[in-house]
């Protein structure tokens, strides 16, 4: 049961058997905006889903390879950052007592009986974003040169400004001084 299905990450739960199924999936660009993401430009992103599926849970394991274009965070340029994580996901049906020792540091999702499907989509989109750092900027000496010349340029013309420095508090250390008299 390995099918390809593109952008909706959505898993059959009624009539899964017990035991292993796996699934494929594709997303693109597409699949952020729905979302609303303006920071990712471009993606293409493989995704496995291998669930087992137990008496009272489902085991879920999201296998997430590809990459993301973003804007780098130095040069104003693309950068293309690799996506290569596999979250885990437990899910219990009804009112089941997930043991959070037991899911160790998986995501526990409780579903109602009679959901027939699981949407995976923002559990995907969450890892995927959780996975980029939080500085985004080409190696060094990989950002467009145009651009540093220019920050430079900005960076020298502004340290020259301030060659006499502003003490916006110096005026209260007078009115402590005349307190006192």
């Amino acid at each position: 049961m390995d099918e390809l299905h593109l952008q909706d990450i959505v898993i059959p739960v009624k009539g899964l058997p017990f035991g292993e199924s796996s699934f494929r999936f594709e997303i693109g660009e597409p699949f952020f905006q729905e979302f609303g993401n303006t920071q990712i430009k471009d993606a293409d992103c493989g995704i496995h889903v291998s669930v087992f599926r137990h008496q009272t849970l489902l085991d879920i394991t999201c296998a997430i390879a590809g990459f993301v274009v973003v804007e780098c965070d130095r040069c104003l340029e693309d950068l293309t950052l690799k996506v290569d994580i596999e979250p885990r996901l437990m899910v219990g049906f009804g009112s089941v007592d997930v043991d959070a020792e037991a899911a160790g540091d998986e995501d526990v999702l409780v579903i109602d009986r009679s959901e027939s499907e699981l949407n995976l989509n923002q559990f995907v989109y969450d890892y995927i974003c959780l996975s980029l750092p939080l500085v985004k900027v080409h190696p060094e000496g990989k950002c467009n040169p145009e651009m540093l010349r220019y920050l430079s340029d900005r960076a020298g013309s502004e340290d020259a400004g301030e060659s006499e420095t502003v003490r916006p508090f110096e005026g209260l250390k007078d009115l402590l001084e005349n307190k006192d008299k």
